[in-house]
């Protein structure tokens, strides 16, 4: 009965974050789920604070980095790079399309993946529209970029809310997570662009043999506000960086890292006129640590009761056959999770079973792969791409599940299998 009540509760919960009557936020879906488990004393404040030890650090950190964003965008510096690609190759837009694929993976790979979805869909949809491109061609521009949110992810720990909380839970360092995914994660972002640009090439080929408007765009300087903000922000990213490095040799969790590079850049534009003390803070995504705690406890109480306790026993066997099979299979079976599921809750059961089942060393980076790049499967499958639709919608262009699922399959499947493999010959 337990089991049944468990498994209840997650699939009402799931049907409503995705449906959202009403506009109600999945974190308060959430929250009203794991309210609804610990009523029923199917969930305890121990196994609360069990699950808080496993999501405070990587929540924290999409907080600091998300903060972080949100004040370079606002001071133009992600405007500033779009703007320096779309003036030098909108007349060719297969470049353009390479080029903005580009910048939506490095933003991806050194900030994050929800914050590339808010800071790129928005100029992808102006500049398209600007072009005067086809519906199908835009489709190929938003596709680029929207993949890029998650595929690129693998590479840095920072990238996504799964990689930290798998960093976490196996207590990886971020050097020894680098040294691992960037390779894998430096082919997914190039085949990503590779069937993005070998998909849609003939129909963007097809655009760049009849004028459009307009001639030129606007200066890339004109988009910064501040110069010194601007000049601050590279050398803040800098020190980002060189803090995660040894952030695990100095014994500080990332999170101190990622808030400490967002209070130095907040501070800054304060000084200046930009910061708005009640704004920033409003803004920052709180509900996403009430979401984050909420899901996994649900998601812990149908594992405390027996609901995915055939999730090992569906993995081992593919270990039994040697890495290439361990690999290529256990990646396609996180994908599988993740595009059914969600890949939050995904990566919780992902990480226990790992656990459970002691299995090889390059499980959790499989795991990752699998809750990164194979989530692009279905729009359900990451938090990313649920935006990205919202986004569209907000943008004049409805895309269907059904037409999603169409290229989710076409073009995740290829990608997933690139950085699966290259994830073998590494080891």
């Amino acid at each position: 009965m337990a089991m049944v009540v468990a498994i209840s509760v997650f699939s009402a919960s799931l049907v409503l974050i995705v449906w959202k009557p009403k506009g109600i936020h999945e974190a308060i879906v959430a929250l009203l789920g794991a309210a609804l488990l610990f009523v029923a004393r199917l969930l305890t404040p121990g196994d609360a604070a069990y699950i808080w030890s496993f999501v405070w650090n990587a929540t924290f950190s999409l907080i600091g980095i998300m903060l972080f964003t949100a004040l370079l965008d606002a001071n133009g510096f992600f405007r500033w790079a779009a703007l320096h690609i779309v003036r030098t190759f909108h007349h060719k837009q297969l470049r353009l399309l390479i080029g903005l694929c580009a910048l939506a993976a490095a933003i991806t790979v050194f900030f994050n993946n929800d914050g590339t979805i808010l800071i790129m869909i928005p100029i992808v949809l102006e500049v398209t529209a600007l072009l005067q491109l086809s519906r199908r061609s835009r489709i190929a521009f938003l596709l680029g970029v929207g993949l890029m949110a998650d595929t690129a992810s693998a590479p840095l720990m920072m990238s996504n809310l799964t990689n930290i909380l798998t960093a976490d839970f196996f207590d990886l360092s971020f050097g020894e997570y680098a040294r691992t995914m960037i390779l894998p994660g430096i082919v997914a972002i190039v085949v990503t662009i590779a069937v993005t640009a070998g998909y849609f090439g003939r129909s963007i080929r097809a655009e760049e043999e009849r004028p459009h408007a307009p001639e030129s765009f606007p200066d890339p300087t004109s988009a910064i506000g501040h110069k010194g903000l601007f000049y601050l922000s590279w050398v803040n990213i800098a020190a980002i960086m060189g803090g995660y490095l040894v952030a695990d040799k100095i014994g500080v969790p990332v999170a101190a890292i990622a808030l400490t590079g967002a209070a130095v850049q907040w501070l800054a534009s304060m000084a200046v006129g930009q910061g708005n003390v009640k704004k920033t803070l409003r803004g920052a995504p709180w509900l996403i640590v009430v979401f984050a705690l909420s899901m996994n406890l649900i998601v812990y109480s149908m594992y405390l009761h027996g609901a995915v306790s055939w999730f090992p026993h569906a993995i081992e066997p593919l270990t039994e056959q040697g890495p290439l099979i361990g690999i290529l299979g256990s990646g396609a079976l996180f994908s599988l999770l993740s595009a059914a599921v969600n890949n939050l809750p995904a990566v919780l059961v992902s990480s226990l079973a790992i656990e459970q089942m002691a299995g090889p060393h390059y499980l959790p980076y499989a795991s990752l792969l699998g809750t990164s790049v194979g989530a692009k499967l279905t729009p359900i499958g990451s938090l990313a791409t649920l935006l990205w639709l919202q986004l569209l919608r907000r943008g004049g262009i409805e895309m269907s599940w059904r037409e999603y699922a169409k290229y989710g399959l076409l073009l995740t499947v290829p990608i997933l299998f690139s950085a699966l493999v290259t994830l073998w010959l590494i080891y």
